[in-house]
């Protein structure tokens, strides 16, 4: 009988871990990404093609971000409002959140970026 409490309560375990597991994986927020040496460039014509919630690109500062993740997640904190910049150069909104505070996002928002980097705005 003792084994059968033992096999049970390390499997409970087992399972547990596994499903923390999996919650620390399914982060929205993406790694680094690796560095090719390589920079990529975008037209503004190019950015606009990814105008909606299944891929949303960013113009900010004249840096190009893929937030397809971040808008997925649910997470960001004026909800549909980031749909307002996907495909466009964003950065007055960013700046000045004119559907929300009308102040500029955070340093929290800010240091967030980079994850979502995908290459330079030209053109």
């Amino acid at each position: 009988m003792k084994w059968v409490v033992l096999l049970v309560l390390l499997v409970l375990l087992v399972a547990g871990y596994m499903g923390w597991q999996q919650k620390q994986t399914s982060n929205p927020v993406l790694p680094p990404r690796p560095s090719t040496g390589v920079t990529a460039s975008y037209t503004l014509a190019h950015v606009a093609e990814h105008a909606d919630k299944n891929s949303c690109w960013l113009a900010i500062e004249g840096k190009v971000y893929d937030v397809t993740p971040w808008v997925a997640s649910g997470l960001h904190p004026g909800k549909e409002a980031i749909l307002q910049g996907c495909g466009k150069d964003a950065t007055e909104l960013f700046n000045t959140r004119p559907m929300g505070s009308k102040t500029a996002h955070s340093d929290r928002a800010r240091k967030m970026l980079p994850k979502y980097y995908i290459g330079e705005l030209s053109g």
